[in-house]
């Protein structure tokens, strides 16, 4: 399956925070490859394939076997990672709140 999702994270925060997901710490996938914009888990008898690119929000494609739930989990969550203003910024808006959403590419 392929998904596709914006974050507000940097192209590095997104990978360091699916190191921490994905990686030995995480599910305890084994770290096959890695870049300034991509990084390979493979284990379990499947892989999770993360594409960053960079952007005024970056936009990370995932593509994964027989992961797909943490994967949606993953995305729900850098999707609404935001810093410390933005939060605040939120509670003095209400009402602003949106659903998650992400694109699946392909299945």
């Amino acid at each position: 399956m392929r998904y596709q999702v914006t974050t507000p994270l940097t192209p590095r925060e997104a990978l360091e925070q699916a190191l921490a997901d994905f990686g030995p710490g995480g599910l305890g996938l084994q770290c096959m490859s890695q870049t300034n914009l991509g990084v390979v888990f493979q284990g379990g008898g499947g892989y999770i394939a993360v594409t960053a690119e960079p952007g005024a929000k970056t936009t990370l494609e995932l593509e994964t076997r027989e992961w797909d739930y943490a994967v949606e989990r993953f995305m729900v969550r850098v999707q609404r990672r935001r810093s410390w203003w933005q939060r605040w910024w939120r509670r003095k808006q209400p009402g602003t709140s949106r659903p998650a959403s992400f694109t699946v590419l392909d299945k």
